[in-house]
């Protein structure tokens, strides 16, 4: 799955374009130029705030875990959060998937610095009805609804089906901090043809505690199986 441009009007992607760099301050918006950044403020601005705001808190309680779970995001590679909406909400939910979200908990684990996508443990995941969505986001849900709906007509924009909304709860070793992060996932006719998992649970704690990445997720798909314990 591409990432792609919030800009107005732009159709690039991160394969299209050299590079898209995210938003320094909510970590969630990529852009393909500061153009691009520029003219999507004024629609972006105050999600980006609350969620600004949020990074800030947990920065101050646990420098650290923010950082962390960059750098495991990164390097697990957006094919995690498509697999976890497409098994959990898609294929459960076919006509009614935007009126739910998943819910991904972690904790923050030792680990060799130089492997970031060992950094976090699975505890758990769930599937809820939007109505909850308030309990844990700690009242920012309209700018998560707002920016929700962007990134739909953002997807459409693309000729892609929607958006799926995941929820990442990472916390920190010492359970002094929890890190929760809106993360809205583009949903692509290619991702339909994943095959429907009953143990699809089982199999996403496998992919985080082996620390499976995007390179090996991608053999997964072409048909190279992953063992199940």
């Amino acid at each position: 799955m591409s990432r792609l441009c919030a800009g107005p009007s732009c159709f690039n992607t991160d394969q299209s374009a050299n590079q898209l760099r995210l938003c320094g301050k909510c970590k969630a918006a990529h852009y393909c130029s500061k153009e691009c950044q520029r003219r999507h403020w004024p629609s972006h601005r105050l999600f980006c705030q609350k969620q600004g705001a949020q990074i800030s808190m947990v920065l101050a309680e646990c420098p650290s875990l923010h950082k962390t779970y960059s750098l495991w995001r990164k390097s697990m590679g957006a094919f995690l959060c498509t697999w976890i909406c497409v098994q959990g909400l898609v294929l459960k939910f076919p006509h009614g998937y935007r009126t739910k979200f998943m819910v991904l908990s972690i904790i923050e684990r030792k680990h060799d610095p130089s492997l970031p996508q060992t950094a976090f443990a699975f505890h758990d995941v769930s599937i809820h009805d939007m109505c909850r969505l308030q309990d844990l986001l700690r009242g920012d849900t309209d700018e998560v609804g707002s920016h929700m709906v962007e990134s739909e007509r953002l997807a459409k924009r693309h000729g892609h089906i929607g958006a799926a909304l995941l929820v990442i709860q990472a916390t920190s070793s010492l359970r002094t901090a929890t890190l929760v992060r809106a993360v809205p996932v583009v949903l692509t006719l290619e991702d339909m043809a994943y095959e429907k998992e009953e143990h699809w649970e089982d199999m996403t704690k496998v992919i985080i505690n082996e620390a499976i990445d995007w390179r090996r997720m991608r053999k997964w798909e072409a048909g190279l199986n992953v063992a199940v314990s």
